[in-house]
């Protein structure tokens, strides 16, 4: 069984179709990856996924059962989301950044030994739980959105851009992280991404969308010997 899975998924804002009958899976474990020219409707796709953006037609399930998606739900689910850009609070500790990522979570023991786990796994972040998140770099920001996303013990994690204006080195560092998580905590990742040379390296599957339709879709493997990826970016496509 999928633990995500959208069957014809389309995304209209006013007259404009941007995603057109998108089918979609991911299984537990695996990191996909969303690659594309720009407006391609990768993000979209992402959006309309975890329910920030309305999808016109199609059907969506999780862990099974068909439901029509938001952001609650979702993460009621085992679903967390990180969107791409500064997504932190610069006016709280790093600590306080972490337990915002837990807000629905009542009972406080479960919330501490989870925050306890996260810091296990992110040492940097335990080192300067009390330092303010303005005083982070842009890289150092980015793993904190990415812990704060683990604060629900998500069964899939959904990243938008998460290394847009980030240094080659910081890049590399971030999807390091990325696959760290995958194979400690089992999460799977869906991940929309700009940056194919780092990511083709620890993805699994991935799907190639142009004007909002899907070109190819399989394993990394399948997407990297096809000519398919380099017309698409070439703008040979669509």
């Amino acid at each position: 069984m999928n633990l995500l899975e959208a069957q014809q998924l389309s995304v209209s804002y006013g007259q404009n179709k941007v995603v057109h009958e998108v089918n979609f899976h991911v299984k537990d474990g695996e990191i996909v990856i969303l690659m594309g020219p720009n407006g391609a409707g990768k993000s979209t796709v992402l959006r309309a996924l975890f329910g920030l953006v309305p999808h016109t037609h199609g059907e969506v399930e999780l862990n099974g059962k068909r439901l029509h998606p938001r952001p609650h739900k979702m993460v009621e689910g085992g679903v967390s989301f990180v969107p791409q850009g500064n997504t932190i609070f610069s006016n709280m500790s790093i600590e306080e950044n972490l337990l915002m990522g837990a807000f629905h979570e009542e009972e406080q023991l479960k919330v501490e030994e989870r925050l306890e786990e996260v810091f296990q796994f992110f040492p940097m972040l335990a080192r300067k739980r009390q330092q303010s998140a303005f005083a982070m770099s842009g890289g150092e920001r980015q793993i904190l959105a990415l812990a704060r996303a683990l604060m629900t013990s998500p069964r899939l994690l959904m990243l938008d851009e998460p290394s847009i204006g980030l240094a080659p080195k910081i890049v590399q560092e971030v999807f390091d992280k990325i696959k760290e998580i995958n194979q400690v905590f089992g999460t799977a990742v869906v991940v929309v991404e700009h940056n194919l040379k780092t990511l083709l390296q620890i993805a699994h599957r991935g799907y190639i969308l142009v004007a909002g339709k899907i070109m190819l879709e399989g394993p990394v493997e399948k997407l990297r010997d096809s000519d398919v990826l380099e017309k698409a970016f070439f703008g040979e496509l669509g």
